[in-house]
């Protein structure tokens, strides 16, 4: 009698068969539909599979990880970029460029303070403009005119960066990676950059939006990273406009499944 393999979840099953990558790396490969199960496309990390199977992972499809996180949010968003002119903030390697350019849009002013970064890929693509050694608060009226904008900035708050970032794109919508360790109000000196806690996470992140509301900017969607940060940190994405956006309390209900649905 043959001998029937057992039957388990597709992120436990990879783990297994793909020791060189993390469990968030492995994650992300799922959900932004880059695993093949015996050739077939399988997108749910929790979707059974036979231990015996064909495992498949399509990688490098961008230059960077963040080509991934962005790739979620626009599909969890439900945001077709076809045609779009984008402002993408902290281009750093080029992930989110790279991504928004894979989607169909038009042309991506790259935007970051640091010098020879983005990948030459992007650089030499006649659709990406780079403005380097650009701080993006100082940026003024990029042309041709970007129409909407996505960003993942560093050692900074996205606040004051998000009004500023928006009345660049014509208000119309800009996709924030939300970072909670640099959104910290007054850490302890002993802070190492790492937040743990999924209490304080829900409470430095609601914070966060309450502070985007002060200023007249609402969150319209959120979704968490599949990729953790560098560090391990969890990481979120906000869809953000000028407006009053989704309720506080329902946004911190949204921020608590999200952690969950992360264990």
């Amino acid at each position: 009698m043959l001998q029937r393999m057992k039957n388990v979840p597709l992120l436990q099953a990879l783990l297994k068969t793909h020791p060189a990558y993390t469990k968030d790396e492995l994650h992300a490969f799922i959900v932004c539909r880059n695993v093949y199960v015996d050739g077939e496309l399988v997108s749910d990390p929790k979707q059974g599979v036979d231990e015996g199977a064909i495992f498949e992972i399509h990688t490098r499809k961008y230059v960077s990880r963040g080509g991934y996180k962005l790739e979620h949010a626009l599909s969890s968003f439900k945001i077709d970029v076809s045609g779009e002119v984008f402002l993408d903030a902290g281009s750093s390697t080029g992930g989110f460029t790279d991504c928004l350019l894979q989607h169909g849009a038009k042309l991506v002013h790259a935007v970051d303070v640091g010098y020879n970064l983005i990948d030459w890929k992007l650089r030499s693509d006649e659709r990406v403009i780079v403005h380097e050694r650009q701080n993006i608060m100082t940026l003024a009226e990029p042309s041709p005119p970007p129409t909407a904008a996505v960003c993942d900035l560093s050692f900074r708050s996205i606040r004051k960066a998000a009004t500023h970032i928006l009345d660049l794109v014509g208000n119309t919508y800009l996709i924030a990676l939300i970072k909670p360790q640099f959104e910290m109000e007054n850490p302890p000196p002993s802070f190492d950059g790492v937040i743990e806690d999924p209490d304080l996470i829900v409470q430095v992140v609601t914070q966060l939006f309450l502070r985007l509301v002060e200023e007249g900017v609402g969150v319209f969607d959120l979704v968490a990273s599949p990729i953790r940060g560098a560090k391990g940190n969890v990481e979120f994405l906000a869809l953000l406009k000028k407006g009053q956006g989704i309720s506080l309390k329902l946004l911190t209900h949204q921020v608590e499944a999200q952690l969950e649905l992360l264990q």
